[in-house]
């Protein structure tokens, strides 16, 4: 359904990935409004949570062929200022299962690059597969690889992942017997310390039970698992075809409690971070007053949270690394500019809003490399972090 320029995703409601459960918990809604390459889309947030097991997921959720569009409109990811995970991690757990006359294949990697550099180390032949057409890589099916692939590796990509058993059938099909799957998502044990129930393409929420349980059911064991993953707020789990799990069935247990505890207290996150906002609405209310400038860097959904109902005034700027968002708040009536553009306004700018609170580090390196600018203090705002200064998205 489109209204006003914006192609709003219809819901309806979704089964337990877990245990093909309808009996759900609605724990949360919300909606944001996030520009792709061509169009702007509506992106509905409905946190559940499985009354049977435990399990969280979106519910009522998109269907799978309007995500798969809205996917395929492109990615929203570039690297400029630098990766948003350790490749260190990742080599740790690789190492353990490298196989030197094998096949690695990554799922959902975006542009490879250094990560697949360095894991030549590790394998004979590295493939990078797109879950969408939306990339300049080669996209291959993955059902084609018929036990082919020794090791097959997805980071972030699960949460997004409607048909969670499909994806998984498909990995355990393209792997030879014996093959070992390495899987990294965000840990619901950590949403209490993070904003990451805000994300609107996350339609999972897995602890290592819950992802141990699905993984299960197409025929994977769980033979490891790590919770020092490549992003601060993920675990890592490892599963092998046709293997021997380190979790009996006797103990698993239903984790709707414990799952209601850790969205309830994400909720208190958040509610935290709307003041923050609040409170950096009403400085930059001030400093237009006072006919001073302001910068907000990264066309993020934590920005879109920052300007709802508030009207940006002439003095501000918002810029973003990325040239693809240039046209991205156009029906805001604002145009988005690259820093490297502006560095004069940031020479003369009285705060810096950083909206994107992961690459805040790059940021201000680069904001002082490039204009010898320092912003600290009352000159800094740092969307998304705690009151000690620690990243919450």
């Amino acid at each position: 359904m489109q209204k006003n320029n914006i192609i709003i995703l219809e819901t309806k409601l979704r089964l337990c990935e877990c245990c093909d459960g309808n009996d759900s918990e609605l724990m949360w809604t919300s909606k944001s409004v996030v520009a792709r390459n061509k169009h702007t889309w509506e992106f509905p947030v409905n946190v559940s949570i499985c009354r049977n097991c435990g399990f969280c997921f979106s519910s009522p959720s998109p269907n799978n062929d309007d995500l798969m569009k809205y996917y395929e409109d492109g990615n929203v990811s570039f690297k400029e200022i630098g990766l948003a995970y350790s490749i260190e991690e990742r080599l740790r757990i690789l190492d353990r299962y490298k196989v030197p006359d094998g096949i690695f294949v990554e799922i959902g990697g975006d542009a490879p690059g250094e990560f697949h550099r360095r894991c030549r180390n590790f394998f004979k032949q590295l493939h990078s597969i797109e879950v969408t057409k939306d990339l300049k890589n080669k996209y291959i099916n993955i059902s084609i690889l018929k036990e082919t692939v020794d090791v097959i590796s997805h980071y972030d990509v699960l949460e997004h992942v409607l048909d969670i058993k499909q994806f998984l059938s498909n990995c355990f099909s393209a792997l030879k017997p014996e093959g070992v799957m390495i899987c990294e998502v965000p840990n619901l044990k950590l949403y209490p310390d993070n904003l990451l129930l805000q994300e609107p393409e996350h339609v999972n929420h897995f602890t290592i039970s819950s992802l141990s349980l699905i993984a299960e059911k197409v025929g994977f064991s769980l033979i490891d698992s790590d919770n020092n993953a490549s992003r601060p707020y993920g675990f890592v789990a490892i599963f092998k075809k046709n293997g021997v799990g380190i979790l009996s069935n006797k103990e698993y247990k239903n984790e709707f409690d414990q799952a209601r505890t850790y969205i309830v207290k994400a909720l208190k996150q958040i509610h935290n971070n709307d003041i923050h906002l609040t409170n950096i609405r009403k400085k930059m209310h001030q400093l237009a007053m006072d006919n001073k400038k302001v910068i907000l860097w990264g066309v993020t959904d934590l920005l879109r949270s920052l300007l709802k109902d508030y009207k940006l005034s002439d003095k501000a700027m918002i810029v973003d690394s990325d040239p693809r968002r240039k046209d991205d708040l156009i029906l805001d009536g604002i145009r988005v500019s690259q820093p490297k553009k502006c560095l004069e306004n940031f020479i003369h700018a009285n705060l810096l809003v950083i909206c994107a609170p992961r690459y805040a580090t790059e940021i201000l390196t680069w904001v002082e490399s490039n204009t010898g600018k320092i912003f600290k203090d009352e000159s800094l705002s740092i969307i998304g972090v705690n009151s000690s200064g620690k990243t919450l998205r």
